[in-house]
């Protein structure tokens, strides 16, 4: 009796660890930072740059720069913007100055970073070099159409509407 509770004690013992041991060895998708909006984030010196993305219309000519930046320096910092595609021929670029703290960038309605590149279409992706005085980061921007609309008539990015230009 005794040796078959050890018995029994042992072999859920190791079905136990061996059904819950997967994740021992697995990699946890929680711990991997990412920017949980349609646009790409970037840290450049004392500017944490986020939500960065193009917003364009149907003929994809003219983009509006989009993004939200804040400034942890004691100073406003210039910040520029430099696009390229693949053959590192520039199609375009943009500096704003951002003061300290929070700010957003991109409504039509506030002074806009309106660029006119051609060769571009929505849903492509197009490498930034983004630049401050305290240095340098590329990343790869996604080029959104808002002026999609699904079957219904619906836009498909309604909150980017006022942004389109």
């Amino acid at each position: 009796m005794k040796t078959r509770l050890i018995s029994s004690l042992a072999v859920a013992a190791l079905a136990t660890l061996s059904l819950s041991s997967c994740a021992l060895m697995s990699p946890q998708g929680t711990l991997d930072p990412y920017a949980p909006s349609d646009g790409v984030e970037v840290n450049v010196a004392d500017l944490e740059v986020r939500n960065i993305m193009l917003l364009t219309n149907k003929n994809a000519v003219e983009l509006n720069l989009v993004f939200g930046v804040v400034n942890t320096g004691s100073e406003p910092a210039k910040l520029g913007f430099r696009f390229v595609d693949a053959t590192g021929k520039e199609l375009g670029k943009a500096d704003v100055k951002v003061p300290t703290g929070y700010t957003s960038f991109g409504k039509l309605s506030e002074d806009p970073v309106l660029l006119t590149m051609r060769g571009l279409d929505a849903g492509a992706m197009v490498l930034v070099y983004i630049q401050t005085p305290g240095g340098e980061q590329s990343i790869s921007v996604p080029i959104l159409d808002g002026t999609l609309k699904d079957a219904d008539g619906n836009y498909v990015f309604p909150e980017y509407v006022e942004y389109v230009p």
